[in-house]
């Protein structure tokens, strides 16, 4: 029986997309981007240097505050729209939007609250800020639930290098056999946790094909009915 159960944090217990689309809808609209271009198309351009930028900072090659700065830049820059303000400024407008639509995903609250009166502990390992991550585990309600919150921030590494789990199981003095990771993502939460010997479970709401024919749920409320 597993003793601990980490997981993911963003698409996996936190609707993040959800946050996302309805800040860059309001930053959309804030600076009359649409004499520029439509919604859909200024939000697949957001995505794709949120995507761009953000590797950097996982890679350890740049700072959290500058890939957002970054972003910034190249979007105003994309659509030849001047800077009325610093780049970290108007990033904060739509911080400010994307942290009041924090959400979780209808099944997350239930299964958490049974898994911890069950006597699991548990935990959230994720990549990104530990502030910002803690904090929306405050917001949304269920930072209680969890005995470890750890980012890649506090690291020398992030997912999907197998040593961030090496170095968080040592830090916690964990026992691999009585660990389970669970993610939204194949490639970073379940396969470097299986290279080194630790269970993962993908998460697979969205009924993807399962090439790697790894362990999966699609629901979160499944955990509860399977031998952990």
């Amino acid at each position: 029986m597993k003793k601990w159960i980490f997981f993911d944090l963003d698409i996996t217990l936190i609707d993040i997309k959800k946050a996302q689309y309805a800040a860059i809808e309001d930053l959309y609209n804030i600076y009359k981007f649409d004499s520029k271009t439509d919604l859909a198309s200024f939000t697949k351009k957001w995505d794709e240097l949120t995507d761009y930028h953000y590797a950097f900072y996982t890679r350890k090659e740049i700072s959290y505050d500058e890939q957002r700065n970054r972003r910034i830049i190249d979007l105003f820059k994309e659509y030849d729209m001047p800077l009325d303000k610093t780049p970290k400024e108007i990033y904060s407008i739509y911080l400010k939007s994307f942290e009041d639509n924090w959400c979780l995903f209808d099944d997350v609250y239930n299964v958490l609250e049974k898994l911890y009166n069950s006597g699991y502990k548990l935990g959230v390992i994720s990549n990104g800020d530990l502030e910002q991550q803690t904090d929306k585990l405050s917001r949304t309600g269920i930072l209680k639930f969890f005995e470890v919150v750890t980012t890649s921030s506090e690291y020398d590494c992030s997912k999907p290098d197998p040593r961030l789990y090496e170095s968080i199981i040592k830090r916690f003095n964990i026992n691999k056999d009585q660990m389970l990771m669970v993610g939204d993502q194949v490639e970073k939460d379940v396969l470097p946790c299986l290279e080194i010997g630790i269970d993962a479970i993908w998460l697979n709401r969205k009924n993807k094909e399962n090439s790697n024919n790894v362990k999966e749920v699609k629901s979160l409320n499944e955990l509860l009915n399977i031998e952990l």
